[in-house]
């Protein structure tokens, strides 16, 4: 069973570096071409189902993305990882916020965020039962980037010291995982 996972296109928040995480905002101009030319590679792939997130950037890039037409699920696990009153600061001049810190296993929560143990747990769940519910099949996931970093740690393991800021994936990147 393979996973393919996949993250929204770009959204004006990413360029402005605004945290972005349950804020409900559509794809930009370049988003929607970056997921045009990530079809170009999903038309070759394999899968059966796609499992999307709520949000309307996820469901613009699913929607641009399936060319197959197989079946969208909306999935509510694979929304991102809320960070609460964060949410909207500028990440590269808001010093009271440390991403790094934020997607460090074990840190604490500093204000009403996630707990990114329980983001991990939810996403963990859902992979979990699709060796169960799509057994034999090929899924394609459209997500966020926290989702992403989570997804890969699945697959990878969290490194030593819980740090996988760094794990996650460009807008409209793909990458793909094998479920066993």
């Amino acid at each position: 069973m393979y996973i393919y996972v996949i993250r929204h296109g770009q959204t004006d928040w990413n360029i402005e570096h605004k945290l972005l995480s349950i804020t409900d905002i559509s794809l930009n101009e370049k988003g929607i071409e970056q997921c045009k030319e990530a079809a170009k590679i999903v038309k070759e792939l394999n899968f059966d189902v796609v499992l999307c997130s709520p949000l309307l950037r996820t469901r613009q890039t699913a929607e641009i993305v399936n060319v197959n037409k197989k079946p969208v699920v909306i999935e509510d696990s694979l929304i991102e990882r809320n960070s609460g009153s964060f949410e909207g600061i500028n990440t590269e001049i808001d010093t009271t916020f440390n991403d790094r810190d934020f997607w460090t296993l074990g840190k604490k929560v500093q204000k009403d965020e996630e707990p990114i143990e329980d983001c991990r747990d939810r996403v963990y769940s859902l992979l979990d039962s699709l060796k169960s519910k799509y057994e034999g099949k090929n899924v394609l996931i459209v997500t966020h980037n926290g989702v992403c970093r989570i997804i890969h740690t699945y697959f990878n393991g969290f490194p030593k010291r819980g740090d996988i800021y760094d794990k996650g994936h460009d807008n409209a990147e793909i990458k793909i995982y094998e479920i066993k």
